[in-house]
């Protein structure tokens, strides 16, 4: 995941869908979809694209996200990415190790959760983060090919304490299972014009 959070995690989880199940039926292992295929060695390349307010690229660069190894934590695998998250996909979707709360933290949610949202605490601001997913599958075209992802809409709201101020920004990730993030778009604050571009380029799977 590329957007980390190092803030206290004041509210877990807001589950808006909740699914319904068959008590007369006896519990089944849910099953868990490999939103990113986690083995250590796979590797992706991302090219980065900077626009301006009108447009215009202004520069591009590049990174790699790898899987480095893996760990044991409280009796389940996880995964440790060369950025130094923590990762593992579970049955309520791909999620991210919070080492200072000593919980899960869903990153990308599963098909059941109709969105969840986050509330961060700074000194000078409160940020809440709400992710929502579209079920339908989106073809997306990337230097690296063309998949069928799934689109999560991130909203980050960040609340200012002095003057009550409030900004937005928004943030668009396909996501296509069993490859992981082919694309995600940031845009400018309080604007539909598009900031930056992540787009998956090549990738190496073991």
């Amino acid at each position: 995941m590329n957007i980390r959070f190092n803030a206290v995690l004041a509210i877990l989880l807001v589950q808006f869908l909740f699914t319904s199940c068959d008590n007369d039926t006896e519990t089944m292992p849910v099953p868990i979809e490999e939103v990113v295929p986690l083995q250590v060695g796979n590797k992706w390349v991302y090219q980065v694209t900077a626009y301006d307010t009108s447009g215009s690229p202004l520069s591009t660069s590049s990174f790699i996200r790898s899987v480095l190894k893996d760990t044991i934590i409280q009796k389940s695998t996880w995964y440790i990415l060369n950025n130094g998250s923590i990762v593992q996909n579970s049955a309520e979707g791909y999620v991210y190790y919070n080492t200072a709360g000593k919980q899960p933290v869903l990153i990308y949610q599963g098909p059941d959760y109709g969105g969840i949202g986050y509330m961060y605490k700074y000194p000078q601001y409160d940020l809440w983060v709400l992710t929502t997913r579209t079920n339908k599958l989106n073809t997306v075209a990337t230097a690296a090919g063309t998949f069928d992802s799934y689109l999560f809409k991130i909203d980050n709201q960040r609340t200012y304490h002095t003057n009550i101020s409030v900004f937005s920004m928004k943030q668009d990730d396909y996501v296509a299972p069993g490859m992981g993030l082919i694309r995600s778009d940031t845009y400018y604050t309080d604007s539909d014009k598009i900031m930056k571009r992540q787009e998956l380029v090549s990738y190496t799977f073991r």
